[in-house]
């Protein structure tokens, strides 16, 4: 937020200046520098705090890495106050946040912080939608992975969660519909297509395709092999971000 306030003023004192010296072209080239000025202004600065930033979630992800996610917890929230400088930053920075309680079971907390994150953020969307579901809240769920879908078109694991909370609330036709949507946004995914076949051959879904991805939801007990492979239980991933991304 102070970045986009910053860069204005900049601009606007830019082209105050070139107009009220009169130069070329006067006030009209006067708002064009003020618009070029505030861009660069915004980039600039917005460059600057992505590295001041990045260290630290390099830093989390070390923590998670180690088993210590309390203290990446402890990181992300000391990098609270850099989000008032950086539009976006405060959705994701309550994005891992909200994920990493609910790997610990803390979930009134993951609740409070999963609510504050960023629309864009599959991951935490997900698990907010896990956890109302868990919380006997459908409508809630089914809500945010609908929200969650309009911002992430191509993430397969969003359509197969709703699908399969569909099929769980006995919605099998609804079910039926959300994994159509999916297969005309990525006509590739076999875990779709499998998935539909079973819903129309009356069968249950299988999500094991989706790995860990799934299995930290805690909507299914992963199985123990798995366990044996996370002895600290099935955490959620950790990433900043990325337009477009696909899991």
């Amino acid at each position: 937020m102070y970045t986009a306030l910053i860069s204005l003023g900049i601009g606007l004192l830019a082209g105050g200046i070139w107009t009220l010296l009169d130069l070329w072209k006067g006030w009209a080239m006067g708002i064009v520098l003020g618009v070029l000025l505030s861009a660069l202004a915004f980039v600039l600065i917005t460059r600057a705090l992505s590295k001041r930033a990045e260290p630290r979630f390099l830093q989390a992800q070390k923590q998670i890495q180690a088993g210590a996610t309390q203290a990446a917890i402890v990181t992300l929230e000391e990098m609270i106050p850099l989000s008032r400088w950086q539009i976006m930053l405060k959705g994701q920075i309550h994005a891992q946040i909200g994920c990493l309680h609910y790997s610990l079971g803390q979930d009134k907390k993951a609740l409070e912080h999963l609510q504050k994150a960023s629309r864009r953020v599959s991951d935490a969307q997900i698990f907010l939608a896990a956890l109302h579901f868990r919380q006997k809240h459908f409508d809630k769920a089914k809500k945010v992975l609908d929200e969650a879908i309009g911002f992430n078109k191509k993430q397969v694991i969003l359509y197969n969660v709703l699908a399969w909370m569909q099929l769980k609330e006995g919605n099998r036709s609804e079910a039926v519909e959300v994994l159509l949507r999916c297969e005309k946004k990525d006509e590739k995914s076999e875990a779709t297509k499998d998935n539909l076949l079973r819903i129309q051959n009356g069968k249950k879904m299988n999500m094991k395709r989706f790995g860990m991805s799934w299995y930290a939801l805690k909507l299914e007990k992963p199985p123990a092999s798995m366990r044996q492979a996370q002895p600290g239980g099935p955490r959620p991933g950790f990433r900043q971000k990325r337009r477009g991304g696909r899991r």
